[in-house]
């Protein structure tokens, strides 16, 4: 007796992961070369997190934006740049491409409201102000993956009299106690996650292999390579010192809510 089976879903129905995946491997590409190519160096599972991790339903634009010119007219059939903007929501066949990407790009930033405030959301992210922040070769995105716990309206202008571009704004919580006093457990903190350079010094938010942590980062002087200091408030916890290089940033801590 034969014994039949459904068909595969068609592209469009199938994960974000997924069709990023087939893309990849339609164009010939191995992870660590897509990786490297993107400009992520040899921390690969910076983008394996997209294909193995994601649980959004879109790729952030982006991303997606420094697609297109790697994958596009690779592959048997050719992949194409309707193909791999799919992959941010821009619906292949649109009347206008770039209309398409405006659309997605606005979808994915926060909403600038008619009443002069915009929502900036908060993800259940949980930075763990704990020991260690030597990086491995694990993937954390901003807020990709986790989920939405709130959505903050502050006034737009506030705002950005201190973050030029609101668009990479989130906010998280603080758990643990290495950076007390100056971020207690509990505490909500605005992060900028566009800011992925560790300079100027301040407090980071970094990947460390398990989870998110909250650090001041220092720049060791005169170093070469350059060296950085990751360093916790409480002095009950050591201090580390990494390559720059290894570093998994996931933004600048650029304000908190204080409460009197």
């Amino acid at each position: 007796m034969a014994v039949s089976s459904s068909p595969p879903p068609f592209p469009e129905q199938q994960p974000v992961s997924a069709r990023l995946k087939a893309l990849r491997e339609r164009a010939g590409y191995s992870i660590r070369a897509l990786a490297q190519d993107l400009g992520m160096g040899h921390k690969f599972s910076s983008y394996s997190f997209y294909e193995q991790k994601l649980k959004k339903e879109y790729l952030p634009v982006d991303l997606v934006r420094r697609l297109v010119p790697l994958l596009c007219e690779r592959g048997d059939p050719p992949i194409t740049a309707s193909e791999v903007w799919a992959l941010s929501g821009v619906i292949p066949g649109g009347s206008d491409l770039n209309d398409g990407i405006a659309r997605a790009a606005r979808a994915q930033a926060p909403r600038r409201n008619a009443d002069g405030t915009i929502t900036i959301n908060e993800y259940d992210i949980t930075p763990h102000a704990g020991s260690g922040a030597i990086v491995e070769e694990t993937a954390s995105g901003s807020g990709e993956g986790h989920a939405s716990v709130a959505a903050w309206h502050m006034p737009r202008a506030f705002v950005e009299n201190y973050v030029s571009d609101p668009s990479s704004l989130a906010i998280i919580r603080v758990s643990g106690n290495s950076m007390e006093p100056d971020f207690m457990a509990g505490d909500r903190v605005l992060v900028d996650t566009a800011h992925r350079v560790p300079s100027p010094d301040g407090v980071y938010v970094l990947w460390n292999g398990l989870g998110v942590v909250l650090k001041q980062l220092m720049l060791v002087p005169h170093s070469n390579p350059p060296r950085i200091r990751i360093i916790s408030v409480n002095q009950t916890y050591p201090m580390d010192e990494v390559n720059a290089e290894d570093l998994v940033i996931n933004g600048r801590v650029v304000g908190k809510w204080v409460w009197k």
